[in-house]
């Protein structure tokens, strides 16, 4: 089956459209959504331009679209698709999951997301297991604080934020907000994302990282 994929530069998306390979889907298109409004709550926001670099070693296209927290205004892009479903990185988000199932319906187009109700810390070793490299690129909640910044996400960083779900109750895949991620590689990418330059943003309570400079950096075989 021909699929898109809405993606984001996320773990979440990322590893959808691995699994999503997995099952016999071709993805022959990424779509990626620049909300209009800072606190949406379908699309993830943090370096989502950077996305540019994740399509290059993929060696998928990708499509940009600006667009708000609307159906209709997604419906009109996914629309223009002729393929056979949309690929999702959702896992616990009521709202997102069935916005996106309810233009599908719509559009006579399958929704597939396979993260959907899976145990978060599984799924979080599920993907390192797979070789994904997850950078965290924002914190947002008590008890992350600027040391996450910039750390690829390890089996070691999960121990420390199994600490933190279980001292501050965060979520801790981040699918509350808590953190994003960015994926600088992972098995399905031709060439691996390398950062350059990049800077912390902290205001003592949540902050963020700005990459200033990325390339892209051949696989050894």
């Amino acid at each position: 089956m021909e699929a898109i994929a809405l993606f984001s530069g996320g773990k979440d998306s990322t590893y959808s459209i691995y699994l999503a390979m997995q099952q016999g889907f071709e993805i022959t298109r990424l779509v990626t959504i620049y909300p209009k409004n800072e606190e949406s709550y379908m699309y993830h926001i943090p370096q989502i331009e950077r996305t540019e670099y994740q399509a290059q070693a993929m060696e998928i296209p990708r499509d940009v679209y600006r667009i708000g927290d609307e159906m209709e205004e997604l419906k009109k892009i996914l629309e223009n698709y002729d393929v056979d479903a949309v690929v999702s990185g959702a896992i616990a988000s009521n709202y997102q999951k069935t916005k996106i199932e309810e233009v599908c319906t719509d559009l006579g187009l399958l929704s597939y997301a396979p993260l959907w109700g899976k145990n978060q810390e599984m799924l979080l070793r599920d993907m390192l297991s797979a070789g994904l490299e997850i950078m965290i690129i924002g914190v947002y909640a008590y008890g992350l604080d600027e040391w996450y910044l910039g750390k690829i996400i390890d089996f070691e960083v999960l121990e420390k934020l199994k600490e933190v779900e279980k001292k501050y109750k965060i979520n801790i895949a981040g699918e509350g907000g808590e953190y994003e991620s960015f994926v600088l590689d992972a098995p399905f990418f031709k060439k691996r994302v390398i950062v350059k330059n990049m800077r912390k943003k902290w205001n003592g309570i949540r902050g963020e990282l700005e990459i200033r400079e990325m390339e892209l950096e051949e696989k050894q075989k």
